[in-house]
């Protein structure tokens, strides 16, 4: 996989710790959309400006079909508010790519009326989806009745190579922070629990939104936790494993402030 993306004019890396993400990709593009999608330039070759340095973070899911199916699994947990952040799918039956930025993927669900991360009540079972299906017959892809064409192949290449993201970086979290919370803070009864539940819980989930949506709270909240876990925790080697999720987490904030103090 990492040999098709430097093809298309991308640098391919690594990581060297296991959050999530798979591959870390970068590419110099036009900042007005000029470059194409299987090149990457100094100096864009339509307008003469400079390019800029994109990035972006790859998740990678690789599965065959079976009956037609493309079954994968997304948890709530990765679901990333960095728009930069993109899903990889690939089916080695059909040899297609499905790459689809995390701002793309939530706008979907909304778009459709559907929501994949409430519809179990409290996450249950394993999570699979089973709703992404191809078509031999029109050689086409659909999640339902809706076309997932959109982030096929090139298409799905050209709006992961969008530079706005890059750009207006700040601007694009605040949006996918905006779509996360309207599908993740949400919880569905199912046939599990009364109707009047769904509700109540509900209305809980976006009041406590609300509260940690200042940063002090959130900050607060997060040292109470930490300070529970150090005065409750016994066992050394559970809480060490607890330790490298809150250093992830702290990783995640820093390098979340340095975004901001470049997008000011």
């Amino acid at each position: 996989m990492s040999d098709n993306f430097e093809l298309m004019g991308w640098k391919v890396f690594e990581p060297f710790t296991d959050t999530g993400i798979d591959r870390i990709i970068s590419k110099k593009v036009c900042r007005y959309g000029h470059t194409d999608i299987g090149t990457s330039e100094n100096i864009c070759s339509k307008c003469g400006e400079k390019t800029i340095d994109i990035l972006r973070f790859l998740q990678i899911k690789t599965r065959s079909l079976k009956n037609g199916v493309f079954g994968f699994t997304l948890k709530s947990k990765d679901i990333r508010i960095d728009p930069r952040h993109v899903y990889v799918l690939y089916c080695d039956s059909t040899q297609d790519f499905f790459i689809i930025p995390v701002f793309e993927y939530l706008r979907f669900f909304l778009d459709i009326n559907s929501n994949p991360f409430s519809a179990t009540a409290f996450r249950k079972g394993n999570q699979k989806l089973n709703s992404l299906r191809y078509d031999e017959s029109t050689n086409s892809w659909s999640w339902g009745r809706h076309s997932w064409e959109r982030f096929r192949n090139i298409e799905g290449l050209k709006s992961m190579q969008n530079p706005d993201i890059d750009l207006n970086l700040i601007d694009w979290m605040k949006k996918t922070r905006e779509l996360s919370n309207q599908l993740l803070m949400t919880f569905s009864s199912g046939g599990t629990y009364p109707h009047e539940m769904e509700k109540s819980v509900s209305e809980a989930l976006a009041s406590r939104v609300q509260v940690f949506s200042k940063k002090q709270s959130a900050v607060e909240a997060k040292a109470y936790i930490l300070n529970y876990l150090k005065s409750t925790i016994k066992d050394e080697v559970l809480f060490q494993s607890i330790m490298k999720y809150w250093e992830t987490i702290r990783n995640l904030e820093i390098a979340g402030e340095r975004e901001e103090r470049r997008g000011t």
